[in-house]
């Protein structure tokens, strides 16, 4: 009987699912929307990958392991509540759950030694030696952390906006870009689910203006910020190079190579989504029963 493994990456925005077979090639790719336990129970990870899994051909009682690698798994705790939510899917299944960050390190350093960093709609960072995780700076999350972020730079965004500092003429294209009045823009950010995601919804809004030397400067900064927070404090930083995966670090790759320069830094590797790596990874081990 044929045996699969599932491999799972999920930011907060969207979760990228791959299940492989025995010899390791791809028999299905879904996308769901992003999980976090930070901001999601069981029941509604649950209840959500019912709707999306429904379509699927395979037989599930023969799928054997499943890697789960996530947004805000970055506790025991935490980890539950989506391993709560992925048992009753995967009822003969070794469910293995592990922070994004891992996927970070996995995907872009694989066994070399360097700093793995996260700028998506979050942000984060970690020190990966021997192919282990031996150092991180927590990430405190959109409010108090996740500099350089998707969230991080929609708000710089929706904080000019709202204050009028943004110009007439950029203040004219975020209107007829978001469509979105100003109670709008708060009530999702401090009444509905999920903030984070709204606001690094607006991330979009830089990159398809380059040209503008004030929008280009807070992509600077915010990345400047990231390393101030997230990578200078590790001693001896300047030894590592350095990992990135995200959105963010992805199609603002040039304003990140200026600004890991700058603090004597090279970048090794930036991609977009890390699932591809994360599947070749898992494809070289056996389908365990």
């Amino acid at each position: 009987m044929e045996k699969y493994k599932v491999i799972a990456d999920s930011g907060s925005t969207k979760t990228d699912w791959v299940i492989i077979d025995q010899k390791g090639e791809v028999v299905e790719k879904i996308k769901t929307i992003g999980f976090n336990p930070y901001f999601q129970t069981s029941e509604q990870i649950f209840n959500e990958l019912l709707k999306c899994f429904n379509g699927i051909k395979i037989n599930f009682e023969q799928i054997t392991n499943v890697f789960y690698y996530g947004a805000g798994c970055s506790s025991e705790e935490k980890n539950m509540v989506v391993k709560i939510a992925l048992q009753p899917h995967f009822l003969k299944a070794q469910i293995n759950i592990n922070h994004d960050l891992i996927a970070a390190a996995r995907s872009t350093l694989a066994n070399s030694d360097g700093i793995a960093c996260i700028l998506g709609t979050g942000a984060n960072s970690c020190i990966w030696e021997d192919g282990k995780e031996v150092e991180n700076i927590a990430s405190h999350g959109y409010i108090f952390g996740d500099e350089g972020s998707g969230s991080y730079l929609g708000i710089q965004l929706i904080k000019l906006y709202l204050s009028g500092g943004l110009g007439k003429e950029l203040t004219k294209s975020f209107e007829e870009e978001f469509k979105l009045t100003k109670d709008q823009i708060l009530n999702n950010t401090y009444r509905e689910k999920s903030p984070n995601v709204f606001l690094a919804s607006f991330a979009t809004f830089y990159h398809s203006r380059p040209h503008y030397p004030e929008l280009r400067k807070i992509v600077y900064d915010g990345f400047n910020n990231f390393f101030k927070v997230r990578v200078v404090p590790y001693e001896n930083y300047q030894k590592y190079s350095l990992g990135f995966v995200g959105s963010i670090a992805f199609f603002y790759k040039d304003v990140l190579t200026e600004v890991a320069e700058h603090h004597g830094m090279k970048i090794h590797k930036i991609t977009r989504c890390p699932i591809d790596q994360l599947t070749i990874y898992h494809s070289r081990d056996k389908v365990t029963a």
